[in-house]
């Protein structure tokens, strides 16, 4: 049992994620469009942001919770990556590439949600190896 978010593979894909992502629009081509990149760089980095602030959470449905805002994260990046590549500053295939890493992991992201569900703990913090009383 992943005893920290770092243990997670949908973390760890995400992260991969964030740094593919993070190749393409660190080239010149995306500086004619600043916010676009911005939207880009501010979504990849949310899908991890949400993953550690959720993991916090002492209940299961706090931490789908931001799950959830992960997951719509990981489709908005993508979804303005295709913006990207209609204006040609990214290949097709480096956009399938992307797609396909933010739908594995919006998967993934769907699977963990529907787990909690079904577990709903109420108290994660004595099973993370948090304070008791």
């Amino acid at each position: 049992m992943a005893q920290k978010l770092e243990d997670f593979p949908v973390y760890r894909k995400a992260q991969e994620f964030q740094v593919a992502v993070n190749a393409i629009i660190d080239r010149p081509a995306w500086g004619r469009n600043r916010k676009l990149r911005e939207q880009i760089a501010e979504a990849t980095e949310s899908v991890l942001a949400n993953m550690e602030e959720g993991y916090e959470q002492s209940t299961d449905a706090g931490l789908a919770k931001y799950l959830y805002t992960s997951k719509g994260s990981a489709a908005e990046a993508v979804g303005r990556l295709r913006s990207g590549a209609r204006r040609r500053w990214l290949t097709q295939q480096e956009l399938a590439q992307c797609a396909k890493m933010g739908e594995e992991i919006q998967r993934m992201l769907g699977g963990w949600i529907k787990y909690l569900a079904r577990c709903d703990w109420k108290d994660r913090g004595r099973h993370l190896g948090g304070f008791t009383d």
